[in-house]
Order: structure tokens, then C-alpha cells, then sequence
């Protein structure tokens, strides 16, 4: 990272997930993040709880892009099910000015063979393209890098988006994931959008899971900074966005100040890391 550039910070709606649409914008203009992503799989879903228009004129009036909505759940078991849920999500989305549908792959551990893996992928890749080319929309698909997920390596989905030669396609990378799944690949050109989290060393010798992701601190034992630091350094353009799904942090009545704080750490941490090198 040289000094001029910019990263560009995102909040995904699980840091506060019991606000509401006003609140969750609000509170990234407080700290000068300028895009959201909306969740329809907690409580508070802002799909159902808020028509599509008001969501799009609240979001440009406020200059606050929508990046995502997560997410199409279990989306490489296609069938007709998913088929309709996809196109109710197109619908709200192409209306609301949301950008894209995050994917997220089964993930009860009854696919584990990688032939099993691929041919799901693929199969469902190629039908859901069509959809969100009806509608004008990208799909970001989130490898998940649990030992029960059916699509682990973000490797993998390249290569089936490589076959499907779309642009409509594109990869979440997602720091907790990258490290659970052990993957030391980095696809930048293929990446839509980066997730960042943190997970304390304390937590070095347990199963991981979501309730273990806070912000990033020196505790950090994902390699957040190094993980950042490589798509600054490569020709990625996109967003880094929080989320941390922590339940006491969703709590704290100071969140705007917690947030400034740990973008102000990041990036000091990643001037460090740089100068370093220029040595």
C-alpha cells in the first residue's frame, strides 16, 4: 500500500443486526463508510421489513451504496426452490439498488467428495447466471470454509466460473474462510468483494465458528493485515467489509467509536507492514 491509497470499507449488517435500515446507514456515514450490505437471515430482515423503493431512495439520498444482499442460501442445491428464491431476491434487488446476491453453499456435511462438490457447482452456477442476467445483477459466491461445507476452496469456484466464460460471477473472499479452509490462493481479478473479521489467538485451539468473528486486533490470528495488505497490493478495486458476527460487540453502545478505532488500527498496521518493506 503506498501512501495515497484508499481502502474502501463496507458494513455488513450483522455488525448491528438489530438495527434498522436509517440506523445501519447512519451509523457507516458516522464513520465515513460509504456502502452496506443487507442481511435476510437474522431477525431483523430488511427485505421483509422494508419495501424496495424506500430502500433505494434512502440509500441514494444518503450517498450509501447497497453492495450485497446476503444471502441465496444452499445455492448449489438447485431445484425449483431456489430457482424462486433467487428470482424473489433478483426482483427486490433490481428495484431496491442492491448490486449483488451473495451465494452460500450447502453446508450440513452431506457433500463432502469433490466430484459430488464440483458437478453441483457448476450445475447450479450455469442456471443461476441465467437468472441474474434477466435482471441485470452480479452473483458473488462465498466459499465457506468449514469442513461441512460442500464448496470450500474459493479455487474451486473459479475454475467452474472460468468454464461458464461469464462476467456476471465473481468471488467473495472472506479472511475467517480463507483461514479455516487453509487456502494460500488469492484470486483478486475474480473477487467482487472481501470480507474481514478478526479471531483471537486464544480461541487457537477450538473449532472455530461465526460466534468467534470480532474486529481485527493484535490478537488477530486469521492474518487479516497480510490478507488485506495482498489485495491492496494487487489490481483489486473493490470493498472491505466488516463482519464480525460477535454477539457482545453488536452490543456496545459506543460501536461507531469501536469501528473508527479498528479502521484506524488496520491501517496503521498496514503502514507498518509497508514501510517495513521499503527498507
Amino acid at each position: 500500500m503506498n501512501d495515497g491509497t484508499k481502502i474502501s470499507y463496507a458494513l455488513n449488517q450483522i455488525i448491528a443486526p438489530k438495527s434498522s435500515l436509517i440506523d445501519l446507514i447512519n451509523l457507516a456515514k458516522s464513520i465515513g463508510v460509504s456502502a452496506i450490505e443487507i442481511r435476510n437471515d437474522i431477525p431483523v430482515n430488511l427485505i421483509e421489513e422494508n419495501r424496495p423503493e424506500s430502500i433505494k431512495t434512502l440509500s441514494e439520498s444518503n450517498c450509501i451504496r447497497i453492495l450485497t444482499v446476503n444471502a441465496l442460501q444452499k445455492f448449489n442445491l438447485w431445484n425449483e426452490e431456489r430457482l424462486n428464491e433467487l428470482v424473489e431476491l433478483c426482483k427486490f434487488s433490481s428495484v431496491a439498488g442492491v448490486e449483488a446476491i451473495v451465494l452460500v453453499p450447502l453446508n450440513d456435511g452431506s457433500v463432502t467428495d469433490d466430484i459430488d462438490q464440483r458437478e453441483l457447482l457448476g450445475n447450479s452456477l450455469k442456471e443461476i447466471v441465467k437468472v441474474l442476467s434477466d435482471f441485470d445483477l452480479l452473483g458473488y459466491v462465498e466459499p465457506l470454509g468449514f469442513e461441512t461445507s460442500s464448496v470450500r476452496k474459493k479455487s474451486m469456484v473459479v475454475d467452474e466460473i472460468k468454464k461458464l466464460k461469464t462476467s456476471r460471477l465473481k468471488i467473495v473472499h472472506d479472511t475467517f474462510h480463507h483461514f479455516l479452509a487453509g487456502e494460500k490462493d488469492f484470486f483478486p481479478s475474480m473477487t467482487g468483494l472481501v470480507h474481514i473479521s478478526g479471531v483471537s489467538s486464544e480461541f487457537s485451539n477450538i473449532e472455530l465458528n461465526d460466534n468467534h468473528r470480532y474486529l481485527i486486533n493484535e490478537t488477530d490470528m486469521l492474518g487479516n493485515i497480510n490478507q488485506i495488505n495482498y489485495f491492496l497490493q494487487s489490481d483489486y478495486k473493490g470493498f472491505f467489509s466488516f463482519e464480525p458476527f460477535a454477539k457482545d460487540l453488536a452490543k456496545n453502545d459506543n460501536l461507531s467509536n469501536v469501528i473508527e478505532r479498528n479502521i484506524n488500527y488496520i491501517e496503521e498496521q498496514l503502514s507498518r507492514t509497508n514501510k517495513g518493506r521499503m527498507i
